[in-house]
């Protein structure tokens, strides 16, 4: 057997089987549709909104030590690693 006739042969199998599932599919979906038949999941779910600790924190006037910045460039990171802000394991070249 080539190569080329058990490529053929596989494609055949794959082509048979996957055919026999759609058509398998297609006559479960005609079998008789009924409004009780559809599955159809809800969720309710009675959830009271909390105070979390970071509105009473943020709203009592105490400011944080530490600020955010959002982010840096990386022009500002290298600047930092210069600096010796930031701790880092290799060798940067500028």
């Amino acid at each position: 057997m080539t190569w080329i006739k058990f490529a053929l042969w596989l494609f055949g199998i794959y082509t048979t089987y996957y055919a026999a599932l759609i058509l398998w599919d297609y006559l479960r979906l005609n079998r008789g549709e009924t409004a009780n038949d559809k599955h159809e999941l809800t969720f309710v779910e009675d959830i009271e909104p909390v105070r979390s600790h970071f509105e009473e924190v943020a709203g009592s006037g105490k400011e944080s030590p530490v600020t955010f910045s959002g982010g840096v460039s990386l022009k500002q990171l290298f600047n930092l690693a210069r600096e010796e802000s930031v701790e880092y394991i290799k060798s940067v070249s500028f």
